[in-house]
């Protein structure tokens, strides 16, 4: 470890144990972690609106969190590292991705692996009426699912607005990610496969894609990240993808369109970083005291 590490809990301005992330056998919502405070003084927000009521579905909460602003998104926890607003998030990468092994000039910005807006849109459901004109009305989303009897569709739906915001779904990257990101429609499993290609290419490596307008985009800066990892078995180990992602044979998990393959994938990759996560804290502690 580079430096001791302060662990928070609520919202930034507490700390405590890395109990946090856990609530029984589910994973907390981190979106319940924002210090308020701050967001109403940013987005002009009246209240908390009960934010994290606990008799408010996941599904809802997504929906009330989307829809309380236009510049409010989960994407708000993707600050810039040197910045955080979201101090669980950063605590975890301080761990689990030390300063001293990811140097913040390459790695300097956070990605969520799966959009909830581009699942939304992707996943397909008997109940898409809240897709208007191609895009998500956040308003209609949470009052119609808040008066369909919950079914298996439903009940799916609600998991994955859960597992969106659990820690499983973030990770380290450089700014530069999130155009690459975009220019593949928010599809991370085609993310992986630009990731996997790089590794097996032994000469003239190179990340880039083409565009709608038939011109190749270049992204030199995801190569000075992926160069930190041991090959693409080293990314896949170093960034908690296998058994989620990635399966035991590093191979990519082909994606099934479906809210329920996405929850578990998140899930599992939460488990398995949250379980590294107080490994090292372990370790920590008792380096600390010897």
């Amino acid at each position: 470890m580079s430096k001791p590490v302060e662990l928070y809990k609520g919202n930034a301005s507490g700390r405590c144990s890395a109990d946090v992330y856990r609530n029984g056998e589910r994973l907390t919502d981190l979106r319940t972690l924002i210090d308020f405070d701050k967001l109403k003084a940013r987005l002009g927000l009246r209240s908390e609106q009960n934010y994290a009521d606990e008799k408010v579905t996941a599904l809802q909460r997504l929906a009330r969190y989307k829809g309380c602003n236009g510049g409010f998104d989960l994407d708000c926890c993707k600050t810039s590292a040197k910045y955080y607003h979201f101090q669980p998030v950063q605590d975890m990468y301080e761990v689990l991705w030390p300063v001293d092994e990811y140097p913040r000039d390459i790695v300097d910005s956070a990605e969520t692996l799966v959009s909830a807006n581009a699942a939304l849109k992707r996943c397909k459901t008997e109940n898409q009426s809240y897709i208007k004109r191609g895009k998500i009305d956040w308003d209609s989303l949470r009052v119609e699912v808040s008066e369909l009897e919950y079914d298996d569709e439903i009940n799916d739906l609600n998991d994955f607005a859960h597992a969106v915001a659990t820690i499983g779904n973030f990770m380290p990257v450089p700014g530069e990610h999130q155009s690459l990101l975009s220019q593949l429609g928010e599809r991370y499993d085609k993310v992986l496969k630009q990731f996997k290609q790089y590794y097996a290419c032994t000469q003239n490596r190179e990340i880039s894609v083409m565009t709608k307008g038939g011109t190749k985009r270049c992204f030199p800066e995801v190569p000075k990240w992926l160069e930190r990892f041991d090959g693409w078995n080293g990314f896949v180990d170093k960034n908690y993808l296998k058994g989620s992602f990635v399966d035991d044979g590093y191979q990519i998990v082909a994606f099934d369109n479906t809210f329920h393959q996405l929850s578990e994938m998140l899930e599992n990759r939460s488990r398995v970083m949250l379980k590294e996560y107080e490994k090292r804290l372990e370790g920590s502690q008792r380096s600390a005291t010897a």
